[in-house]
Order: structure tokens, then C-alpha cells, then sequence
């Protein structure tokens, strides 16, 4: 595995896109500091303006340096990290505009994949992750699916564990000192976070 998770490392550090598994589907990424490589992953996807790419990061040592996780997203983060909780969070200014909101935050998980975090570990800063599909197609979790335009634009890492495929992370924001909101429901349900005594708001 160190073989392979390198060469995707080396390949992000010279500001090349890298196709890799995650815990739930194939992610397409960069680092998320370049600008134009984020850009370029926009661009592949075909991703809409105003929608930010999601990053991944690979330990405790990455999030206290890149991001601004505090209150009750610390303690989510804490409960459910590593893994498929994404949580709305402000990060430090080094991230591309493309990755941030109007607030200045990005919607981050802590991987649990051994590829994604040794990668992303291996590469030294959060990574864009997003879906490795074009804008508007089904998310991939098998090598043999990915899209070809993708494969010929990018470093795929074609390795196991594979991708389980189902559902994306759950993606949540903080609404006040007390209170979560479910942005989009994933492989954490509604009833895991309430069971784990977190007030859910619409």
C-alpha cells in the first residue's frame, strides 16, 4: 500500500489531480491549497459555481492546523471521527475560495479509508474530495466505472479496500451551541446522532 498511496502523494504535490477510494465512493482531488488545481477539478466535474468541493483530512494534527473546530462541532468531531461525518467548519484562509462558503467554511471529514488518510497524509494538507463522477452522474465505488475523461485527466489509484458504495458521509452544520442540522443524510442517520444525545433542528 505505501507504494501507492506515494505515487498519489508525489502526483498532488506537483499539483496534479488524483482519483482515489474513500470509505464510500471514488473521490476525484487535489490539494486544496492550489488554487488551479481546484480549479481544474471544478472544471472536470463540471461542477457548478457556488457550490464548494468538500475536503477530507487525515488526523488531529491536520485539523489544528487547518481548521477552526470548536463548541459542540469539537465534540462531534470527537464522537464520530475518523469517519462519513462531514461537518460544516471554518478553515484557515490557505484553502481555496473554491472549497469555502461566503463564511469563510468548508465541509470536512476526518477519512477512515487507509488510502485516502495515508494520502492525504503523505500529500501534508487537506485534500479536495469530491465525488470522482461528472456533475449531475451517479457517484462510483468500483475502478472499472470510472469515467474515462476523468481516468485520462487525473493519477487513478486503482487499490484495495475498494469503496463500500451506498451513501455519501452524512454532511452537518451547527446551529447554535446546542443544536445540529442535517445538511444531507448519509451513512450516520438522523437516529445514530440523536441516540448519541444530539438536539436535531429542520
Amino acid at each position: 500500500m505505501n507504494n501507492t498511496w506515494q505515487k498519489g502523494a508525489d502526483a498532488l504535490r506537483q499539483g496534479r489531480l488524483v482519483v482515489y477510494p474513500t470509505e464510500t465512493f471514488y473521490a476525484l482531488g487535489c490539494l486544496a491549497t492550489l488554487p488551479r488545481a481546484v480549479e481544474r477539478v471544478m472544471e472536470l466535474k463540471g461542477r457548478p459555481g457556488g457550490k464548494p468541493l468538500p475536503l477530507i483530512i487525515a488526523d488531529w494534527d491536520m485539523s489544528e492546523q487547518y481548521l477552526h473546530l470548536s463548541g459542540l462541532a469539537l465534540t462531534l468531531a470527537r464522537t464520530f471521527w475518523p469517519g462519513s461525518l462531514s461537518i460544516v467548519t471554518e478553515v484557515e484562509p490557505c484553502i481555496s475560495p473554491l472549497a469555502r462558503d461566503d463564511h469563510g467554511r468548508s465541509a470536512v471529514r476526518m477519512t477512515p479509508h487507509p488510502i485516502a488518510r495515508e494520502l492525504c497524509r503523505g500529500a501534508g494538507v487537506p485534500l479536495i474530495s469530491s465525488s470522482a463522477n461528472r456533475s449531475g452522474n451517479p457517484p462510483v465505488f468500483l475502478p472499472q466505472d470510472l469515467d474515462p475523461v476523468l481516468v485520462d485527466h487525473a493519477v487513478v489509484i486503482d487499490a484495495r479496500p475498494w469503496p463500500q458504495g451506498g451513501k455519501a458521509s452524512t454532511l452537518v452544520e451547527v446551529v447554535d451551541k446546542n443544536a445540529v442540522r442535517i445538511l444531507r443524510e448519509g451513512v450516520l442517520t438522523a437516529q445514530e446522532l440523536a441516540a448519541a444525545g444530539y438536539v436535531l433542528v429542520g
